[in-house]
């Protein structure tokens, strides 16, 4: 895999520009929210419940950096980047170029 430069992490940058197909939506839950009133933002999420623990996980792994749809309850949806933490299983890092108004902890997203 090679080198991201800091501000393509950050913003999203082209990097794996395409879309990350998945074969079905996963919905995953928000854990913590880190957002400034300017962005950009990122969520720390993980599975939503035990069993779709390993299948979020592979999914995960297969799709680290790639972007990304997000979709909220009140199917508001935005476009972001998702990376996995390698060294907690199954958690996962949504990054926004845009400040997370309206998304807290406990809110589950849909993932396309």
């Amino acid at each position: 895999m090679g080198m991201m430069k800091r501000r393509e992490f950050l913003i999203g940058g082209t990097l794996g520009s395409a879309l990350a197909t998945p074969q079905e939506t996963l919905e995953v839950e928000v854990m913590e929210v880190f957002s400034s009133s300017t962005g950009p933002s990122a969520l720390l999420i993980h599975h939503v419940d035990e069993a779709t623990r390993e299948t979020f996980a592979n999914w995960l792994r297969s799709n680290s950096g790639k972007q990304i749809t997000c979709e909220l309850r009140s199917k508001r949806s935005f476009t972001a980047r998702i990376f996995r933490i390698s060294l907690c299983f199954g958690r996962g890092l949504i990054l926004v170029s845009v400040p997370a108004i309206g998304i807290a902890a406990k809110d589950i997203l849909k993932i396309k």
